[in-house]
């Protein structure tokens, strides 16, 4: 590229890799850490994919009839219901019914997470012709709600005019005083029968209970007080009974495990630290409900880890006059399998453990970041225990907050030159970070700060080119796409070239967020803009993009950007692939060919080089030769046209 001190390292057209010096297998470690599953599927087609699954799973509440009836008439709904009894879930389900809602579903944010200073809540350019939104405002402040019920009558208007839907889920607090617009589109949704909720998401599990099993007094006093969250829970440790039981076993049995998981006696944990007087066998429990299922000297390393970081006085005594593993082990009921792993004997005990030292030990939390910061190490941990321990620490540290106590370690994780190990532990922290109901909003804004940073170490950049690719593009893509671009702006050729992939990745299975990406290029003569151009570059494709006069000029602007400011080499795949594009999607054609022409207008003396290259593509091949000579066609028409 041309410039001072600029290094330009290729495109690679909407449908390649890429090549580089970068690893690429720390980078996938980075992805599979970051990812909800190991799947490998495209991260928006597995958020339609989810949100068809909760449309099956779901239960009409008292109030849906009312809600559904506001959204086909109103096109726009308000949400209440208290807390835990799935108003958000509702909402999801609801909009899912609508034509397409499902694969045009869209979760707004406030728009303070992405402009540093503003007090704006809503953008009405982000709603598209037809597209389904969600604004969840059951976990916003004071302040902010005051911000989006302000600006919600004017944004309810342009939702109808763009014939787009709308669901709002409004706090518990704070629901009165609002626009009597507004008053108007709410419902109020009460609490579905969580038995008819556990029976559903158990036969997406594949088990069909007959109703006389669901209809216990024991089940029936525990889902009573349970929120929707702890029904679905139950029906997972069900599920999980199921796979480790003998293969005679029913259902039954099953749920006497599960119920055995999920209510257990009130003060079970603060009976049983009553019989454990001493801080090693405290910093065992501990280091055991942490590293559930992880073999046992991991588990014991582990714990006089722990006594060390909360410098716990040392006591030396001889190895052989130490009590025996297996003996303290027991001590804090505990097991170890003949898989040399370590499980509680009651199932759930781990949660109720973490959950109890977590409340009642708030002292010990920055010691624990600190003790997490060596995990990687531990002996015989495997990557699956790894990420099973952060997911742990980072839900507690998410349930209390504040969001510093997960995003401190985070940092530390992703500094130069960490390893691979705890790079992957940052990927994870932060993807539970970014989309938790409390605290999501803080990480999202920090992921925002970080990716503007051109400087920003590589290892840190390229988790959150991890993160923002495998778990926020599935609920937040168009803040996930904003984050990539910036981060395809990064100093390092190789940040660069994986954020180009993700971009590609995410936009690959959505048009719509396709198209914004593209808006969003700023393609000039300047550093900044030669980085955008090689984005346009990576994923230009004109089957996706509708043939009117706005694109082509927008089409044909960024390609005489790069006829003038790039070598043929650096260009000449994506032509190709442009051109194999109207061969095979005639549609596009016209679009193509066009915005080429003019192109060649605007910066003739590139003109030969795109003919040549052209016509080598073409290979005396009908169909290309075809293509090639429509190309000469529409490049004559713009010269002889008076603007050409």
């Amino acid at each position: 590229m041309r410039g001072p001190a600029t290094h330009f390292e290729g495109s690679h057209g909407p449908v390649n890799s890429g090549a580089g010096a970068q690893n690429i297998s720390i980078y996938q470690e980075i992805r599979d850490s970051a990812a909800p599953d190991r799947s490998g599927r495209n991260p928006r087609r597995a958020a339609a994919e989810e949100l068809r699954g909760l449309r099956r799973r779901f239960v009409p509440t008292p109030g849906c009839a009312r809600a559904r009836q506001l959204l086909e008439e109103q096109r726009t709904v308000l949400l209440s219901a208290r807390p835990g009894q799935g108003a958000c879930t509702a909402a999801m389900a609801l909009l899912c019914e609508l034509p397409q809602g499902a694969e045009r579903f869209r979760e707004l944010v406030d728009q303070a997470e992405e402009e540093h200073g503003t007090d704006q809540a809503l953008d009405p350019a982000q709603v598209e012709e037809g597209a389904a939104f969600l604004l969840d405002l059951s976990g916003t402040t004071r302040r902010r709600y005051t911000a989006f019920m302000t600006e919600l009558p004017g944004f309810v208007q342009v939702v109808r005019d763009r014939d787009a839907w709308l669901a709002v889920v409004l706090p518990q607090e704070w629901q009165t005083g609002f626009d009597p617009l507004l008053q108007r589109l709410t419902a109020r949704l009460e609490r579905p029968d969580p038995v008819q909720v556990l029976g559903t998401h158990l036969r997406e599990c594949g088990i069909r209970p007959e109703p006389s099993q669901l209809s216990g007094k024991e089940l029936g006093h525990l889902l009573a007080g349970a929120t929707l969250a702890e029904v679905v829970e139950l029906s997972e440790e069900i599920r999980a009974a199921r796979e480790k039981a003998p293969g005679e076993s029913g259902f039954s049995a099953w749920l006497d495990v599960a119920m055995a998981a999920r209510a257990p006696e009130l003060r079970d944990v603060d009976n049983h630290m009553d019989d454990l007087e001493s801080g090693a066998q405290r910093a065992l429990l501990l280091a055991t409900a942490l590293l559930h299922e992880a073999r046992a000297d991991t588990i014991h390393e582990a714990a006089i880890r722990l006594l060390h970081v909360t410098e716990h006085p040392q006591v030396t005594t001889p190895p052989l006059q130490q009590r025996t593993l297996t003996a303290r082990l027991r001590e804090i009921r505990a097991t170890r399998g003949a898989d040399g792993r370590v499980r509680f004997d009651t199932s759930g005990y781990q949660e109720r453990v973490r959950a109890w030292f977590w409340d009642n030990y708030p002292q010990l939390r920055a010691p624990l970041g600190n003790w997490m910061d060596g995990a990687a190490d531990l002996p015989a941990l495997g990557t699956a225990d790894r990420l099973a321990l952060v997911t742990r620490f980072a839900r507690e540290c998410l349930r209390t907050g504040p969001p510093e106590v997960l995003s401190g370690p985070a940092e530390r994780w992703t500094r130069a030159g960490a390893p691979a190990e705890t790079l992957s532990m940052a990927a994870r922290a932060l993807a539970e970070g970014v989309v938790d109901p409390r605290h999501g909003s803080a990480f999202r804004h920090r992921l925002y700060v970080w990716s503007q940073d051109a400087a920003l170490p590589t290892s840190r950049a390229h988790v959150l080119i991890g993160v923002c690719s495998e778990v926020l593009s599935r609920r937040f893509p168009d803040q996930a796409m904003v984050r990539l671009r910036h981060l395809s702006r990064h100093q390092h050729p190789d940040v660069r070239r994986t954020a180009r992939e993700a971009l590609s990745r995410i936009t690959a299975s959505d048009d719509r967020l396709y198209r914004s990406l593209l808006r969003r290029l700023r393609v000039a003569h300047d550093t900044r803009g030669w980085r955008d151009l090689a984005v346009f570059l990576q994923v230009a494709d004109p089957s996706r993009l509708p043939d009117d006069v706005p694109w082509r000029t927008l089409l044909a602007g960024h390609w005489a950007t790069a006829f003038a400011a790039l070598p043929p080499d650096a260009w000449e795949e994506s032509l190709r692939g442009w051109l194999n594009q109207v061969c095979s999607q005639p549609a596009a054609s016209r679009l193509a060919l066009s915005s080429l022409a003019a192109a060649c207008a605007r910066h003739r003396a590139a003109f030969g080089t795109v003919y040549a290259i052209a016509c080598a593509w073409a290979g005396g091949v009908p169909e290309r030769v075809r293509t090639v000579d429509a190309l000469w066609a529409s490049c004559r028409s713009v010269a002889a046209s008076p603007a050409g």
